[in-house]
């Protein structure tokens, strides 16, 4: 587990694992997930093991669409607080996924089995803070994403409704 997470981590650095995850990783995962109610992702392993990197489905409504489009990211969980980054691997746009959660913050959330309803607010600065070094021990790549690009992640709270 230790030696695949620690893969995850070196390779995410580069680009070519970036297109790789975009194009193909995310896609594979969602379907999993899907497909497997939770219990199958390429960041889990079974049914009551430890993930490799914590991530869920998270369905926000097309701010263009209208219709649900899901991905799956990585979270941090407060209590009942889900705390997620749209660092998009460190691309020069935000993820589409963020731009629909500021046009309509009513999402859902599946977290391995378990699904819910939620809303999303941006960060306080404050929360962002004692966020990033939590981040940072989750996935220390998110320190060479935000060498890619100028832009500001965007950090979303997701509250149960």
């Amino acid at each position: 587990m230790r030696l695949y997470r620690g893969l995850f981590i070196r390779l995410g650095r580069t680009r070519w694992f970036t297109w790789l995850s975009i194009n193909v990783l995310v896609p594979i995962d969602r379907f999993c997930y899907r497909r497997s109610g939770g219990r199958f992702s390429l960041l889990h392993f079974g049914r009551g093991r430890e993930p490799v990197l914590p991530s869920m489905l998270l369905t926000t409504t097309g701010r263009k669409s209208k219709q649900p489009r899901t991905t799956p990211v990585l979270y941090l969980e407060d209590g009942d607080r889900l705390y997620v980054v749209a660092s998009n691997f460190g691309q020069g746009r935000h993820p589409n996924w963020s731009e629909n959660l500021l046009a309509d913050p009513y999402a859902s959330v599946q977290v391995r089995a378990r699904r819910k309803n939620v809303k999303a607010r941006l960060a306080s600065d404050e929360e962002k803070a004692m966020l990033w070094p939590r981040t940072l021990e989750l996935y220390p790549t998110f320190e060479a994403y935000t060498a890619r690009t100028d832009r500001s992640f965007r950090w979303f709270v997701l509250e149960p409704t």
